[in-house]
């Protein structure tokens, strides 16, 4: 997740608990009695996230127990950008929401693995990000994008400024956008589509989706 520039000199144990009271949104979750049947609305939600192609490949990963799992990608814009446009300068309660737009479920060599894309507005600015500093490591890997160089809960994280029409100014830069992928069940062996490019989709879809204002070209080489 995340922190304000303000925040950085505050102690870790203030920030678990800011970080853990966090409202955290998902949708459909996976569950253990979930049918067998590919819902259609989840498998059109994750191809709208992650692309078509690279759906296909990792449902060429996962098998024949292949489910995908959504979140209505309007109601998600709708809560991004409310949140977007209650943001302030100065007045960050680091209140933020998680979201899970497309997860995707099935089998890799007999274990359960799942594809998990994450979105929300991030907690570190980019000035933050920019610096390098904290524990992640972060570095630019283009003109406004920035990725960890460690995991976190979701995954390695990307950050870049979106600026929402309509929002305070510096909106964009105090509070980013992340997003992060998570797969490392699916990883084993040899799968079809790497991580970096689901990513990169996940990126530039929500982009697209929220009309973020800046002008960012995602690169192809993300991960370190």
């Amino acid at each position: 997740m995340s922190v304000t520039s303000g925040w950085v000199g505050r102690s870790a144990v203030v920030l678990a608990v800011v970080l853990s009271a966090a409202a955290c949104g998902g949708g459909d979750s996976p569950a253990p009695n979930a049918t067998d049947a590919v819902s259609p609305t989840a498998l059109k939600t994750c191809q709208e996230v992650f692309g078509t192609a690279n759906v296909d490949a990792v449902q060429a990963d996962l098998g024949d127990g292949f489910r995908p799992f959504d979140r209505s990608l309007p109601e998600m814009k709708e809560r991004l950008v409310t949140e977007a446009r209650g943001w302030t300068a100065g007045k960050d309660d680091l209140q933020r929401t998680t979201f899970h737009p497309c997860e995707m479920e099935g089998e890799k060599d007999g274990a359960t693995a799942r594809v998990t894309g994450t979105v929300g507005w991030s907690m570190y600015d980019i000035d933050f990000v920019k610096s390098g500093d904290g524990r992640l490591r972060w570095r630019a890997v283009a003109d406004g994008v920035y990725v960890a160089s460690r995991p976190d809960t979701w995954g390695t994280p990307l950050v870049m400024p979106c600026t929402v029409p309509g929002t305070a100014t510096g909106q964009g830069r105090e509070l980013p956008l992340q997003v992060a992928v998570n797969d490392e069940a699916r990883k084993a062996g040899d799968p079809a589509v790497s991580t970096e490019q689901l990513l990169k989709s996940l990126a530039e879809s929500t982009r697209e989706l929220l009309g973020c204002e800046e002008k960012v070209t995602v690169p192809d080489d993300l991960l370190p």
